[in-house]
């Protein structure tokens, strides 16, 4: 509402609709009807994300054969993107679905379900939560005491740490050579790349876990939405561990209505590009970021048919790195407006005819960003921060608290860079 008053009006719309349109599921026998008013509610999801995100893309791109033919263009006005809309449609329509399937009951309560629409901690960059988690943590009765204190600020700690530290001390980096790229040594084109990897990584899972740390202040448990991806051998292991709650949300909702992986040889493959096809286009309306959903897909193929039959076996180190390599490359699709920025990107990062002075990254970057990996390699068998730390003394975690408090007052980015997905 800070951002654009009115678009308030277009999350009361959705909450009403899914409210009643899920109790008279709920209420109905009718197949038929029943399928009626699931399709309603999709509708009216998807096509309100439609209209924000993606009609000006298909206008602009219907456009490159309807000028030719009809001497005559499509205009549209640009509509800006309400904050977090992606997120929300997919958490509504999820709820739907699941009472449509009689996996739940429908909410009888408004404000129940309204909050769990509106819960301010995710609503705008997620996890996407379901309603059989989160419906379930706004019901309990909390009392505030100070041991919720004890078990969140941890969370906001270390998060303030990714994002303020790394991904933007990295995203100033990134910014800097992007800006230039033809003007850059290939090198700092090179660690850019793998910067705006660690960036996007830093600046989401930070959200998340702010997040998660804002919602434990009020008693109520988030999902994790990671789970240190870049300790994976390969691009399946690494897909399990990052955005899990996107991820599950089209294995889900998606790939297993497809037929999963109970289907011919042929037909998996196409369910496997089509997933990670649409997980290109919810990121949002550009044929880069199809472009990254189909190259994911691809590696993810490689790595089900051709990597599990291989017989050598590498080092985990080296497959982890080969992993972080590769998804830094793929990433290039994500970071760029078009495909021909990304073009120039992957040209640059080979040697140029004339000599450019190197520009070295900061060697306190570089530091916190080996302290990080440390850090995690540590926590990963823990399978989240939270669990870490209740199994650490009290001395470690002080020592932990300590220098991250300080890296946040002393190497924090200069630039006051918004959260990446805060986009979507």
């Amino acid at each position: 509402m800070y951002f654009i008053p009115k678009y308030i009006l277009c999350l009361f719309f959705l909450i009403l609709v899914d409210f009643f349109l899920a109790k008279k599921i709920g209420a109905t026998d009718n197949q038929k009807r029943k399928k009626l008013l699931l399709f309603l509610s999709i509708a009216s999801n998807f096509g309100l994300l439609f209209y924000f995100k993606y009609l000006s893309f298909f206008a602009d791109s219907l456009n490159v054969l309807w000028i030719p033919l009809f001497d005559s263009k499509i205009s549209l006005t640009n509509e800006i993107l309400p904050i977090g809309l992606s997120f929300h449609t997919f958490q509504s329509v999820s709820y739907v679905i699941d009472v449509y399937k009689k996996k739940l009951k429908p909410e009888t309560h408004l404000g129940i379900y309204s909050t769990y629409v509106l819960f301010f901690p995710q609503m705008v960059a997620g996890p996407i939560e379901r309603f059989s988690t989160l419906g379930n943590e706004l019901k309990k009765n909390t009392v505030f005491t100070f041991d919720l204190i004890k078990k969140a600020a941890p969370l906001i700690l270390i998060g303030l740490f990714y994002k303020m530290v790394i991904a933007d001390n990295c995203g100033e980096y990134v910014n800097s050579t992007y800006a230039s790229v033809q003007e850059k040594n290939n090198f700092n084109v090179l660690i850019a790349v793998f910067l705006f990897c660690i960036q996007i990584y830093c600046d989401f899972f930070g959200y998340s876990l702010i997040a998660q740390g804002s919602a434990k202040l009020f008693g109520i448990k988030l999902i994790d939405n990671f789970s240190f991806p870049f300790f994976s051998e390969n691009l399946v292991v690494f897909w399990k561990k990052w955005h899990i709650s996107l991820t599950s949300w089209f294995r889900d909702y998606v790939y297993i209505p497809l037929g999963g992986s109970r289907v011919s040889v042929f037909k998996h493959l196409l369910n496997i590009v089509i997933v990670f096809t649409l997980s290109g286009l919810w990121h949002g309306a550009g044929f880069n970021l199809i472009i990254w959903g189909f190259v994911h897909s691809v590696f993810y193929l490689f790595a089900i048919y051709i990597l599990k039959k291989m017989p050598v076996k590498l080092p985990k180190i080296v497959t982890y790195i080969f992993t972080f390599i590769l998804v830094a490359f793929i990433f290039v699709f994500f970071r760029n407006g078009d495909l021909s920025e990304s073009i120039l990107i992957f040209k640059n990062i080979f040697p140029k005819e004339k000599s450019i002075t190197f520009e070295p990254v900061s060697l306190f970057l570089v530091l916190n960003i080996v302290i990080l990996f440390f850090i995690e390699y540590r926590v990963r068998a823990y399978l989240n921060y939270q669990t870490f730390l209740l199994n650490n003394n009290f001395y470690k975690n002080l020592i932990l608290y300590s220098y991250l408090l300080f890296a946040i007052l002393t190497f924090s980015g200069i630039d006051n860079l918004p959260f990446i997905y805060f986009q979507f």
